[in-house]
């Protein structure tokens, strides 16, 4: 239980440092898991030129991680897959 209260805490908190497209992004990849920039603006309908800055502002901080590099499902080319650091 006092795991699950700190988890809850610490995503509120980063929640309040994130700016809004930020934060669209953040819980894009929390809630798709691991996807690729473009499978990400697919299934948040949001331009690629609007994700894949979000992405790479949240590599920087330290919030989304390189998974993998793998096929995209959109694209079909091999991209780098991102998720969440846990």
């Amino acid at each position: 239980m006092l795991a699950r209260q700190t988890s809850i805490e610490s995503y509120s908190r980063i929640k309040k440092e994130l700016g809004k497209r930020q934060q669209y992004v953040y819980d894009g990849f929390v809630g798709n898991g691991s996807c690729t920039n473009l499978e990400l603006s697919r299934m948040l309908g949001l331009p690629i030129n609007q994700i894949t800055p979000r992405t790479n502002e949240l590599v920087k901080i330290g919030l989304v991680i390189e998974d993998k590099k793998r096929d995209c499902s959109v694209s079909g080319r091999k991209a780098i897959s991102w998720r969440v650091r846990r």
